[in-house]
């Protein structure tokens, strides 16, 4: 956490350090991120920083806290009680709607939300590992009210659903909102819904042949 030298600090001087390591979490994972960029870019000695903040985790947790509290009407949605297949899905749509309004407006911390909102964030000792880990028992949650309620197909364990709503978000977010500008016109939660809905939702099925992978029985 900062230090009390940087609450002293007037506030434009600490929006820009704030802004210059947000950029660099921005535009690096969490382990390749640099301390010593972020100085360097602040136009400090090294020293300085020191005084504001003791570690690069300590940095990277002050802008994590401020990022999260964005999000806070999402953790109210999560918690909304639903009674039907029709309730689940559309709660499932306005929590996507409102995490995207969120990231459209704020492409920067788009990015370094999305840097690390993947699972692999959970086997890197990553400082916000205690989220990622939170969502996934959400998820695991959702879906098993989902097949309970018969919205989600009850064909698959929940493990292997939850691995496949990573699976979409992971490949699907380089082409959210403050990602890839030129791509950002491409992508819109309908369509990432619908994604999820054709892997989840009960009674989908696939026009594709079955393969019988046992031993030809050979002929006598």
């Amino acid at each position: 956490m900062p230090t009390e030298r940087f609450e002293r600090l007037d506030t434009a001087r600490m929006a820009q350090i704030l802004s210059v390591a947000l950029d660099e979490f921005a535009r690096h994972r969490y382990q390749d991120a640099s301390f010593n960029r972020i100085i360097k870019n602040c136009g400090m000695a090294k020293g300085t920083m020191y005084y504001y903040f003791n570690s690069k985790e300590d940095l990277f947790m002050t802008l994590y806290k401020a990022t999260v509290r964005e999000f806070t009407s999402l953790n109210k949605l999560a918690l909304r009680s639903v009674q039907s297949p029709g309730e689940y899905w559309a709660l499932a749509h306005e929590l996507l709607d409102s995490l995207w309004l969120v990231l459209r407006f704020k492409p920067t911390s788009s990015i370094f939300v999305t840097n690390f909102l993947n699972r692999s964030s959970r086997k890197e000792s990553h400082p916000a590992a205690e989220t990622i880990e939170a969502i996934d028992q959400w998820l695991h949650s959702f879906v098993s009210q989902g097949q309970r309620l018969g919205a989600i197909r009850s064909d698959l364990e929940v493990a292997l659903l939850v691995s496949l709503l990573w699976g979409t978000w992971e490949g699907y977010r380089d082409w959210m909102p403050g990602l890839k500008a030129d791509r950002a016109s491409h992508a819109s939660p309908s369509q990432l819904l619908d994604l999820w809905e054709r892997q989840l939702r009960p009674g989908v099925t696939s026009s594709a042949k079955r393969f019988d992978l046992r031993p030809e029985t050979p002929p006598l």
